[in-house]
């Protein structure tokens, strides 16, 4: 009829317009509706419930922060759904947050994630987090994915040495306390081996 090729352009053009939005970098509103789900986990999720998860403070990522936290979370997150049964009403919501994550993830191109997230490996810390500040955590993430004000390169700060070098202080400090303990043996050492000599000498005179 006269109308499908009009018809099937106002389709395109809507898909276009949807992929444009998704392609922004920011959560899209029905995404971020589903937010008010976590109020629900929360009560779900006994409130003693220690939930691990890899991150990076916001004061190390800087403006990187959610970038860099995405991937993480999202595999906290689904190992946490893991642990409730496939019926589970606590891991369909879970489900949802997951799809947000991944949704957001793919707006930043894969290969600059993953070489922002090698450079700040050595800055990620694995921690335990009470399930309200869990999903309260989630809910920064996300919050902040919604403003926009999260992107790409990053640089990141200097890696602390948590291993002392040769030349460091705290290595020459381990020798001085080292020739501390074997000192008080040398100076016993020194008037016994002098005493044997003299003993020695008078035996053979």
């Amino acid at each position: 009829s006269l109308f499908s090729p009009i018809l099937e352009a106002t389709c395109l053009l809507l898909g276009l317009f949807a992929s444009l939005r998704l392609c922004s970098g920011k959560l899209m509103t029905p995404i971020t509706d589903d937010v008010s789900k976590l109020s629900s986990l929360k009560q779900n999720v006994p409130s003693d419930y220690e939930i691990p998860v890899s991150s990076i403070p916001k004061d190390v990522a800087g403006t990187c922060w959610v970038v860099l936290n995405i991937y993480p979370l999202e595999q906290s997150l689904r190992n946490l759904a893991g642990m409730f049964g496939a019926v589970s009403s606590n891991r369909e919501q879970i489900s949802v947050f997951i799809s947000m994550l991944k949704s957001l993830r793919f707006t930043f191109n894969h290969e600059e994630l993953e070489a922002a997230m090698q450079l700040f490996q050595c800055h990620y810390r694995e921690r335990g987090l009470m399930s309200g500040l869990y999903f309260d955590y989630i809910k920064d993430i996300l919050h902040a994915a919604s403003q926009g004000t999260s992107g790409l390169p990053c640089k990141p700060p200097p890696c602390l040495n948590q291993h002392p070098s040769p030349g460091d202080c705290s290595f020459e400090e381990g020798r001085g306390s080292s020739w501390s303990i074997r000192a008080p043996w040398i100076l016993v050492l020194i008037p016994f081996t002098a005493c044997a000599v003299i003993l020695l000498w008078l035996v053979r005179k």
